[in-house]
């Protein structure tokens, strides 16, 4: 496979896709963030994996370059039509694009952003469910799971002892309350969408 990362910052996927063999195009608008991944993956002697500064609803590749894209907390950073409308171009007809993004329904979620406008940008607009059906038009099959409604109580003591512990236990009762009440899906804190098939 040959795969895209959109937003090859912190947390990048590249190097560890590459460490498995994947061929990997990591791209971001900053080119502090590119060159500290191109940096991180010469020493750690990783192959087949690049990083260009890229503009993601811009993309600079020929139509089907890649088999896969994917991204981490990217697209609530973007044009999200723009975006859909580029991965969609640079896909093959079977591709996928996989991504884990912030969710924007949770009221009390929103009002601690709004408590604290010093920790994001201002072009930051975390996901709503009409985000993702807009997928709808670029691509044949648009799968969500949201995770974290109870879970991100744990996250002011997830580095102390008993944060781990606390996370999966709430993270399981999650996964059970989500199941048993489908409407509360879209007021968790996190998203994974995968696009299939673009059209």
């Amino acid at each position: 496979d040959r795969v895209l990362e959109i937003g090859c910052g912190v947390d990048a996927l590249a190097p560890g896709l590459a460490a498995r063999g994947v061929d990997v195009v990591g791209i971001d608008i900053s080119p502090v963030a590119v060159a500290t991944a191109g940096e991180a993956a010469a020493r750690d002697g990783l192959d087949g994996v690049e990083f260009r500064v890229m503009n993601a609803e811009m993309l600079d590749f020929e139509p089907g370059s890649f088999d896969g894209v994917v991204g981490t907390a990217v697209l609530h950073h973007l044009d999200v039509a723009r975006a859909y409308a580029e991965m969609a171009r640079v896909l093959t007809p079977q591709g996928r694009a996989v991504f884990i993004e912030p969710l924007g329904h949770n009221p009390l979620i929103n009002s601690y952003r709004r408590r604290t406008p010093e920790a994001r940008t201002e072009y930051e607009h975390p996901l709503r469910c009409e985000d993702f059906a807009l997928g709808g038009r670029f691509f044949a099959e648009v799968d969500v799971r949201t995770h974290h409604l109870l879970a991100i109580l744990s996250s002011p003591i997830a580095g102390r002892p008993g944060g781990r512990l606390l996370h999966s236990a709430l993270s399981r009762v999650d996964r059970a309350l989500l199941r048993r009440v489908p409407r509360l899906r879209w007021h968790a804190w996190i998203a994974g969408a995968e696009l299939r098939n673009p059209v």
